[in-house]
């Protein structure tokens, strides 16, 4: 009687990942080979199902396909586009226009020796199995070196369109910014007919000295791919990195950021908005290490969560022994609207100093009924009294994006989900 062997689910997209010529790909593909896919089991994904993903077959589509590209945003920007994570110059703007600063696919800089210092060194692979899928086989990605003292004029809109089912992308970034650098990104996903593909993305940041760094990142992608994303960054002495995340659609959403204030002074600033509904699923996993002495950080992410939504929010702040007088902010605040939402939030402090002043918290209700009442009382309708206390809710988080024109794009799309509510 023959016996049949049990086939690993990962094995079809490890065959994908082989022959890679990215520095290290070798060692993470078989890093990738040992580390089991994450489960239940593991913590970090405890409320995060991603075994699912692997029941699929996946293939790589090369990029240069025919595509149509949604309009430009309503303010001057620098557009860099990649299309199933391959870089699109035909389609992206003059990208030589910033004096000074390099923006440009990465595969043309491997070989280059601030690419050689710094790629796989912010985002190690760790225990971590997708970034060692990634690190195996990037599709592709964009490097900004931003040399010391330059600005960027406009923001660079990165936008990423997945178009096509059942493929495996892979963005890989890498931004350096040396002293008294700014550079300010959007990063856009957008999806079309791609519900059943993968994207899992890595950037890393390194952020020099008094440097600073925005990301703007935006998900709204309606039928889109489920997408595991990873930024990383590293910030010197008296840098500052600032992210702020708005997911509004998707399938399977996880957000996770790593940064470490590695020089006195450096500051990181995390905002998140998740206006959640279908089954959609966002899991934000932050952690900041505060590794030298007076760093600062402050996170503050919002959700409103209806219909079979889930949001999950992870966010670990931890403080060494020598990190005096840090100052650590953290929060996380839900709304949940229907009774089959589902919010897991887990805040969490690990200080091993003193000297330092940290909070953090976070709440789970329902929107205020005396507070709809008192709207409707006065003629509001339960939709518009609803998107007021929505707008009231997330006034704090939005008035931290300092860019007004972005932050009231932003707006328009926030009020446009919640009119879906």
């Amino acid at each position: 009687m023959s016996t049949m062997t049990a086939i690993d689910p990962k094995d079809s997209v490890l065959c994908l990942l082989e022959g890679s010529a990215w520095p290290g790909a070798q060692a993470a593909l078989d890093a990738a080979s040992e580390l089991p896919i994450p489960s239940t089991k593991t913590e970090a994904w405890k409320y995060t199902r991603v075994g699912k993903l692997f029941n699929t077959t996946y293939s790589t589509l090369q990029g240069n396909i025919e595509v149509t590209l949604p309009a430009r945003l309503p303010f001057n920007t620098t557009r860099v586009v990649f299309v199933n994570g391959h870089f699109r110059v035909d389609l992206s703007d003059d990208l030589k226009a910033e004096k000074g600063i390099v923006i440009d696919s990465l595969v043309h800089h491997l070989a280059h020796g601030p690419v050689k210092a710094h790629y796989g060194k912010v985002a190690p692979i760790g225990d971590r199995f997708f970034t060692a899928m990634n690190s195996a086989a990037p599709t592709d990605g964009l490097i900004i070196l931003a040399t010391k003292g330059t600005k960027t004029s406009k923001p660079v809109h990165v936008l990423h369109l997945s178009t096509g089912g059942q493929q495996l992308i892979q963005p890989r970034d890498l931004f350096m910014l040396h002293e008294g650098a700014e550079v300010e990104v959007i990063v856009e996903h957008i999806g079309k007919d791609a519900s059943t593909s993968l994207v899992n993305s890595i950037r890393e940041s390194v952020i020099g000295e008094s440097a600073n760094l925005t990301i703007h990142h935006l998900q709204n992608e309606t039928n889109g791919p489920a997408h595991i994303g990873m930024d990383a960054a590293t910030i010197a002495a008296k840098g500052h990195f600032s992210i702020d995340t708005t997911t509004l659609n998707g399938s399977l959403v996880r957000n996770e950021v790593n940064v470490a204030l590695a020089g006195p002074e450096a500051h990181a600033e995390l905002n998140g908005v998740y206006v959640l509904n279908g089954s959609t699923h966002c899991d934000n996993h932050t952690y900041i290490g505060h590794d030298v002495p007076d760093c600062t950080s402050d996170e503050l992410y919002k959700g409103i969560v209806a219909e079979k939504g889930t949001g999950v929010f992870n966010g670990k702040v931890y403080v060494k022994q020598d990190a005096q007088r840090t100052r650590a902010y953290q929060s996380n605040a839900n709304i949940l609207q229907g009774d089959d939402a589902k919010v897991y939030t887990k805040p969490e402090l690990e200080i091993y100093a003193d000297d330092v002043k940290c909070s953090h918290g976070c709440t789970i209700g329902r929107f205020d009924e005396q507070g709809l009442f008192y709207l409707r009382s006065r003629g509001i309708s339960e939709a518009e009294a609803k998107k007021m206390m929505a707008h009231a809710f997330m006034y704090d988080v939005l008035e931290r994006i300092t860019n007004t024109e972005w932050r009231e794009h932003l707006a328009g799309l926030i009020d446009a989900k919640l009119a879906t509510l």
